[in-house]
């Protein structure tokens, strides 16, 4: 009797230590790198062209990246932020992370499926809610510059070029 229970107790513990190791790898995959670039230029689906004051890559999982840029805004005091977001291209790796900061060490290149812009105003506050399109394009990564070119079935067309 005392050998089943102890064969439960051990696998119990193997189950434990398993799950444990599968949340810190988790854990170790998603995370936010974040820098002021150096130069920056920005093209909005309208046309309208800006300078970035950020940029920003989430890692959500390791295949799923969001890449967003904050510019001025057209209303005074104001930001817009252009969101592009996509998946990891066969051959990239995803970024290191440890306690959700990430390392960009590598380049990368993003299949991109969609993009946002988001209008805020002087205190920050959101104009409506984000407008948001299915779009196809590429970006890549490096750790010195960012490289992107987004379109849409309408003929909408993003940009961002960017060096760090």
């Amino acid at each position: 009797m005392a050998r089943p229970l102890a064969m439960a107790v051990l696998l119990a513990v193997a189950a434990g230590w398993s799950t444990s190791l599968q949340a810190q790898g988790f854990a170790d995959s998603f995370g936010r790198w974040q820098q002021q670039p150096r130069t920056c230029q920005l093209a909005f689906k309208a046309g309208a062209k800006a300078s970035c004051r950020s940029v920003q890559l989430d890692q959500r999982n390791p295949l799923v990246l969001r890449l967003s840029l904050l510019a001025p805004g057209p209303l005074p005091g104001g930001l817009q932020q252009l969101t592009l977001a996509g998946q990891l291209q066969e051959g990239s790796q995803p970024m290191r992370c440890r306690q959700g900061v990430c390392e960009l060490q590598q380049p990368l290149q993003l299949r991109l499926a969609s993009a946002s812009e988001t209008q805020f105003d002087g205190r920050g506050l959101a104009q409506g809610v984000p407008q948001i399109w299915p779009v196809e394009g590429q970006c890549r990564i490096d750790p010195t510059a960012i490289r992107c070119v987004a379109s849409s079935e309408r003929g909408n067309r993003w940009t961002v070029q960017l060096s760090l």
